[in-house]
């Protein structure tokens, strides 16, 4: 039956960060919360790892950060690499939300966020497959493979770029040039030189893809590369080939030269686009990867799960308690996101252009070398925060080097 007005329901679809984070926000204000994930966690998701400064302030505001340090490499420092070999070694700047990063296992930073949205009163419903969602005259009806449909008063779609939800409103698929695939490997008996930074190398023989090599605890690292989906079918060679060639370079065969691949790399899709798109509908709103929310220039997405997660929670409570779930109720949670992402997200969809360029990226980093304010501005941008720009150091820096 339909909930009604004094209980009101909200149904979360996807319980990785963004779910978790959205499930955590409802349930904390006493609104009925069902969260709901197809697998059971914990799961393996395939990704980078990597919390920046931006993601540890989010886990450190819902109480779990100091649990999570205990099963993450913490990161004090940032390691970039330009295609002419230019090296920056410089430590996360404390202006970006503190300065502190975490290289923590999928598996295990959702399944504590996910523990955490439970605690806080939320139901998670495992291995339920969502087929779609249908809005109706008294609410919006979920639709799940094997069980009974959910009448929920408002849904949150965080599941993913190949979202049920977002299909389900209408909103499309992401194009090809808003659209990237990223391969990663995780890799045993690692001796990086630089265990303590996060490592992003923009190597000639793979660009424009970019490549990291994130550090894992007990020795261990995630390796990967990332590429827009339009630049791959450009390259007119597969994913697994432009790794290899990645992991080839002599500086990855030095990073790795006593490593080897634990069981196989894997891949998977990732939108990365500047594009605003609609992410408000009637009794309906996106968060996370299915809202388009990762920085097309690093590929990075947890942050903003995290945070467009938390944001929809608090939006959607707050519909609950005027009983109102229209568009124009919803629609703070779009403004709120554009005032916090949106800014970050179409300077780095510009920059994007810029780091395929590679003597335009040796000047910023021989730039780099000589300034320790063009270096923090680097750091600013890479790492997402809400207060990188444009600045006049890096525009000079890529015109005079």
């Amino acid at each position: 039956m339909p909930s009604t007005k004094t209980s009101p329901l909200v149904v979360i679809v996807g319980a990785g960060p963004a779910g978790a984070a959205a499930a955590h926000a409802t349930a904390c204000r006493g609104i009925r919360t069902i969260l709901l994930e197809r697998t059971r966690h914990p799961r393996e998701k395939v990704c980078g790892e990597g919390c920046t400064p931006r993601a540890v302030r989010n886990l450190e505001r819902m109480g779990l950060l100091r649990s999570l340090q205990s099963q993450g490499a913490q990161v004090t420092h940032a390691f970039l690499v330009s295609p002419g070999g230019i090296e920056l070694h410089t430590p996360l700047p404390t202006a970006v939300y503190g300065g502190r990063a975490l290289v923590v296992p999928r598996a295990s930073l959702d399944a504590r966020l996910v523990d955490r949205a439970v605690q806080s009163g939320a139901e998670l419903r495992e291995q339920v497959h969502v087929e779609s969602v249908q809005l109706h005259d008294c609410g919006i009806r979920v639709l799940c493979r094997g069980h009974e449909p959910i009448d929920a008063d408002v849904v949150i779609g965080c599941d993913g770029m190949p979202s049920v939800v977002r299909k389900s409103l209408g909103a499309g698929a992401f194009s090809p040039h808003q659209h990237a695939f990223a391969m990663r490997g995780i890799f045993e008996d690692v001796d990086l030189h630089h265990p303590e930074a996060l490592t992003i190398v923009w190597d000639r023989s793979v660009l424009p893809a970019y490549g990291w090599v994130f550090p894992l605890p007990g020795g261990r690292a995630n390796v990967g590369i990332g590429l827009r989906t339009d630049r791959l079918r450009e390259r007119d060679v597969g994913l697994r080939a432009i790794f290899d060639r990645f992991l080839d370079s002599p500086r990855l065969r030095m990073m790795l030269r006593h490593a080897r691949l634990d069981g196989r790399a894997k891949g998977h899709g990732l939108p990365m686009t500047s594009r605003w798109r609609r992410v408000v509908f009637d009794r309906a709103i996106l968060a996370g990867d299915a809202a388009g929310f990762v920085n097309p220039l690093t590929g990075e997405g947890i942050e903003y799960a995290l945070e467009s997660g938390e944001l929809a929670g608090e939006v959607a409570a707050a519909a609950a308690s005027q009983g109102d779930f229209s568009v124009a109720t919803l629609l703070p949670y779009a403004r709120m996101c554009r005032q916090r992402f949106g800014a970050v997200l179409r300077l780095n969809g510009w920059l994007r252009w810029v780091f395929s360029v590679p003597w335009l990226l040796d000047r910023i980093f021989r730039a780099g070398l000589r300034s320790s304010a063009v270096r923090d501005d680097m750091a600013a941008i890479t790492l997402g925060s809400d207060q990188a720009r444009l600045t006049w150091r890096i525009a000079s820096a890529a015109l005079l080097g």
